[in-house]
């Protein structure tokens, strides 16, 4: 793990003001960030948070917000949540190679958007054999407004299971 990780166990106790389920953005397996084969994840430079190997096609709004910030590839989002907090969402590891191949977008930059809104469809196929890694690293950009962050290691489905719960 990082050496500034807010990344805590389900048991750990920590005062909190409001306890925030993010919903996940893509359908698959969650784990740490520790797994995501790229540094500058693994050394939380980009917020802490969680990757996801995707088992699906569809990359979801985790909340309702805005787009802030759409590589122009597709294969990197940032979003801004109604409460302030940014979401990084990057789909694989590498795919800034595939130069926008196998990726539909579905919103431009400034647009807003609701939980559950199909942001973004995705080749998983094709990621699978040109990426170094399929893993789709999620984090908060300003983590360091959070007081702590649970990831849900396990199978989760796009727009129903929590990610991760941020405690805020």
């Amino acid at each position: 793990m990082g050496l500034f990780t807010k990344l805590i166990a389900a048991d750990t106790a920590i005062d909190f003001r409001k306890k925030w389920p993010l919903v996940s953005p893509l359908t698959g397996k969650v784990h740490t960030l520790d797994k995501v084969p790229c540094p500058l994840f693994g050394q939380r430079l980009f917020g802490e948070g969680v990757a996801i190997e995707p088992a699906g096609y569809q990359l979801l709004a985790p909340c309702s917000g805005q787009l802030t910030a759409l590589d122009e590839r597709g294969h990197q989002l940032r979003l801004q949540a109604r409460n302030g907090l940014i979401i990084m969402i990057q789909l694989g590891i590498g795919s800034e190679h595939m130069l926008g191949e196998g990726f539909k977008r579905l919103i431009k930059p400034g647009q807003k958007f609701s939980q559950g809104q199909v942001l973004l469809e995705f080749d998983l196929i094709k990621m699978k054999k040109q990426l170094v890694s399929t893993l789709c690293p999620v984090t908060i950009v300003n983590s360091d407004k959070l007081l702590g962050i649970e990831a849900h290691c396990h199978h989760v489905m796009a727009g129903e299971d929590p990610a991760m719960t941020l405690y805020i």
